[in-house]
């Protein structure tokens, strides 16, 4: 067998371990977020319905009512629409998620074999893309389709890493298709730029050899920036930076933390800042890290990716106060190049104590993660069993009672509905999600008062979100306050002209704010569902 041959064999191996892990991931279900983002989505029907997918914001093109948000993933839901061209949904998207994590544990091996060498490049290999691909914390990423932006993005700069650099217009072009690839993923891509002016630099490579690369990134750069003015996709708010700062720092402690031990799975992980101790440690975390870098330049690369991966998920933890497992996934790639440097020398040592100690430790944390890969995976089979496990670990866990609250409701079980979100709210008082979905349990069981109280707590919380006014009609209805019905419908209105029944119930609400005897039947008490 010719090297080459050797090689590849290798690297096939450890994908199909990675695949033979996750293979349970291929007969689960739907769940939390793929019923309102992919299951309806036009993406995974035919041709047709992927050019209307692509061409809107995430969450227009499953639900085009809602107003344009700037969050736009072509890639995924091209994804989306080649597994269903193999298989149906969900099974085909759980496969091709498992595919997805499958190919990037081989870039990543091939990454840490060459960074090793020929002497101990293949056990460096297999025991940190091992560490990697069967961390706990990336169960999330694999077993939930709605999480493909995220393989993505891992596999987009993993690719860069693992092409190798040469003059010509040809390489160039191919780095540039790459991170177009990772920008069309996800949009925090952007902060991967910072890891390949690392690696220029680790490389010492001079300017005028990395200036075809550059113009390959500023040009799909400018592709980006041009596509999405020409579908009107609203820009990003730039968050404050002082409290952004904060909140990385706190990731930085948190994922670390993390890497070297998985909590249990929850859902929620809600964020509460540790205050100055917690910053003091998240501080330490980066400035150690970034020290590594500047003392030996080959640590450059991995330092720069586990840092910059932290900042779209520094800024997602700040805007949805959630420290969710999926934010591990693309800054855990250079933690797991920090594994392959240390296993790398350890067996360089000349000692034979030191030279197995740490790799031995490392084969034994992937043997002990797959362990708890395969008892996480059922959890992911359908919403109740997601939320039930997670309220098991964490009774209070805020997303996991929201869940099982409406799911309570949608078979009936007001009682237990408003048990759960009762709870919910207790843990999350400022979700207008929560306060609408609570309103929704109350007008079910006839208590209009309290209706109220919570609808008008969703539309504080989230003015522009027209659930909240559309239980908020419904409730003053229920209470005979028909000005006060109209008056929340009319905002309804504003925030989503093409609600369903809203044109319809307006006009009930107008006839009977009119003092009019012949309006009809009006709607029912919590008419409609979450």
């Amino acid at each position: 067998m010719k090297p080459w041959q050797r090689s590849a064999a290798f690297l096939a191996a450890l994908a199909l371990g990675a695949a033979l892990a996750y293979l349970p991931a291929a007969g689960l279900g739907w769940v939390w977020d793929d019923f309102n983002l992919v299951q309806p989505s036009p993406a995974i029907q035919d041709l047709g319905g992927l050019g209307r997918a692509i061409s809107t914001d995430l969450y227009r093109q499953a639900a085009p009512r809602l107003e344009a948000s700037p969050y736009w993933r072509p890639l995924a839901l091209a994804s989306y629409w080649l597994d269903t061209r193999f298989g149906q949904a969900p099974g085909a998207l759980h496969v091709g998620n498992l595919l997805l994590h499958a190919l990037a544990t081989a870039l990543l091996a091939l990454v840490l074999w060459r960074r090793a060498g020929p002497v101990t490049g293949v056990a460096t290999a297999a025991l940190a893309a091992a560490w990697w691909s069967l961390h706990p914390e990336n169960v999330e990423p694999v077993a939930w389709i709605s999480c493909r932006y995220d393989l993505l993005c891992a596999l987009a700069i993993i690719g860069l890493l693992a092409l190798p650099w040469r003059p010509g217009a040809g390489r160039a072009a191919l780095h540039g298709l790459l991170f177009l690839a990772g920008l069309l993923s996800k949009d925090g891509f952007g902060a991967m730029l910072v890891v390949l002016a690392a690696l220029d630099w680790s490389e010492r490579r001079p300017l005028r050899a990395a200036l075809p690369g550059w113009a390959a990134i500023a040009g799909a750069l400018a592709v980006w920036w041009l596509a999405r003015a020409a579908l009107g996709l609203p820009g990003f708010g730039t968050p404050p930076l002082l409290p952004l700062a904060r909140v990385y720092l706190d990731a930085a402690r948190i994922y670390f933390q993390r890497a070297i031990a998985a909590p249990p799975l929850t859902i929620s992980h809600p964020y509460a800042p540790a205050g100055a101790l917690g910053s003091a440690i998240g501080a330490a975390v980066v400035l150690g890290l970034a020290a590594a870098a500047l003392w030996r330049r080959r640590l450059a690369a991995p330092v720069t990716l586990f840092l910059a991966g932290l900042v779209p998920a520094a800024v997602a933890i700040g805007k949805f106060g959630e420290v969710s497992e999926r934010y591990f996934y693309l800054p855990s790639l250079g933690l797991a190049l920090l594994v392959g440097e240390l296993v790398a020398a350890s067996l360089a040592s000349p000692r034979p104590l030191r030279r197995l100690a740490l790799p031995v430790v490392v084969g034994l944390v992937a043997t002990f993660g797959l362990v708890r890969v395969e008892a996480r995976l059922p959890d992911w089979q359908s919403d109740t069993a997601l939320f039930t496990a997670a309220v098991r670990i964490d009774p209070e866990d805020g997303q996991a009672n929201l869940q099982l609250g409406i799911e309570a409701g949608r078979r009936g079980d007001w009682a237990e509905a408003r048990r759960a979100l009762e709870i919910a709210q207790r843990a999350d008082p400022d979700s207008g999600r929560i306060a609408g979905a609570l309103a929704w349990a109350l007008l079910r069981t006839h208590d209009a008062p309290g209706a109220i109280r919570q609808a008008e707590r969703a539309t504080a919380a989230a003015p522009r979100q027209p659930d909240g006014w559309y239980y908020l009609a419904l409730a003053r209805h229920a209470a005979g306050d028909h000005a006060g019905e109209l008056a929340a419908l009319e905002r309804l209105l504003q925030a989503s002209p093409d609600y369903p029944s809203v044109h319809r119930l307006r006009e009930h609400a107008a006839c009977e704010a009119s003092g009019r005897t012949d309006c009809g039947a009006g709607p029912r008490p919590g008419e409609g569902a979450q």
